[in-house]
């Protein structure tokens, strides 16, 4: 029996809705924690293809998603329903996705394959993805408070008239090229759910930490402090208090990721409360 591919730049709500049940489908059936970012499904920008959608008697049995943050790759991340699997179904959509980032002139895929995935796993093998690193899912244990010496920094909502400083924290802090900072930015700025701090000690900016919320639940990403001012304690104060904000706000669920090989960064998580969830394998694959 055939089944249909359907391509979108923006989901309707009803389909968000197929989605994230059949996430739920594939997490139970798996004993998974699929990572497919439902705040950017919803915050599409509806100018570019970036979900595809495979049905068969009207019935959603799978999917996959783009994540476009810089010109030089787009994160993948997708699943099949259990009963409809080996039947070509991902790889039809991956190749609908490839054909979509050629002609974007982006030249590589990037897979999200959550750790205890076999079945994902065996698909970006067998597609001669190559491994690139991994990440930890880290929530916030309930009830769990940094004890902290009195602040030494601040933080301040970041503006408009902030974006060069950002984007030199991000240089610095993460090692990155300045054309993908800037095209991360630009990306970033389009999302209303997202927030960014300056971390400040005697008015200089020595850091940034970003926040995107959810009406339930609030993700901490794009946290750095300059080199130059690490080993300080300012990460630990910025992080105590950008929990506190978001637990203020009423958040119930308190989430961020890691690299798995970054033990200073996940000492620092796990010293404010932070436990490792699960835990995400990336693959990329030159298109």
């Amino acid at each position: 029996m055939g089944y249909d591919i359907v391509a979108k730049t923006r989901l309707t709500a009803e389909e968000i809705a197929e989605v994230l049940q059949l996430v739920q489908v594939c997490n139970e059936h798996d004993g998974i924690d699929l990572k497919v970012n439902p705040d950017m499904l919803r915050s599409r920008r509806g100018t570019e293809t970036e979900d595809f959608l495979c049905y068969q008697d009207d019935r959603l049995v799978g999917f996959l998603g783009l994540y476009v943050f810089h010109g030089e790759e787009a994160e993948v991340s997708g699943m099949v329903h259990p009963d409809y699997r080996r039947k070509g179904i991902f790889r039809a959509l991956q190749n609908e996705a490839a054909r979509v980032c050629r002609e974007r002139k982006i030249p590589q895929h990037c897979f999200i394959v959550q750790r205890e995935s076999g079945s994902g796993k065996s698909f970006v093998e067998q597609l001669g993805a190559v491994y690139s690193f991994s990440e930890y899912w880290m929530d916030l244990a309930p009830d769990k408070k940094a004890v902290l010496p009195p602040p030494s920094i601040q933080l301040r909502a970041a503006g408009p008239s902030d974006l060069e400083t950002l984007i030199w924290l991000d240089v610095h802090g993460f090692q990155m090229e300045e054309k993908k900072v800037r095209e991360m930015h630009q990306s970033i700025e389009q999302n209303d759910r997202s927030k960014t701090y300056l971390i400040l000690t005697n008015d200089q900016s020595v850091g940034k930490i970003s926040t995107m919320r959810t009406e339930k639940a609030g993700f901490i990403y794009g946290f750095c402090v300059h080199p130059e001012h690490q080993g300080k304690g300012y990460g630990r104060q910025a992080l105590a208090q950008t929990i506190d904000i978001l637990l203020s706000e009423g958040m119930q669920k308190v989430s961020l990721e890691v690299a798995c090989e970054n033990s200073n960064a996940l000492g620092l998580y796990e010293s404010c409360g932070f436990f490792v969830k699960s835990a995400n394998d990336y693959y990329k694959l030159t298109l």
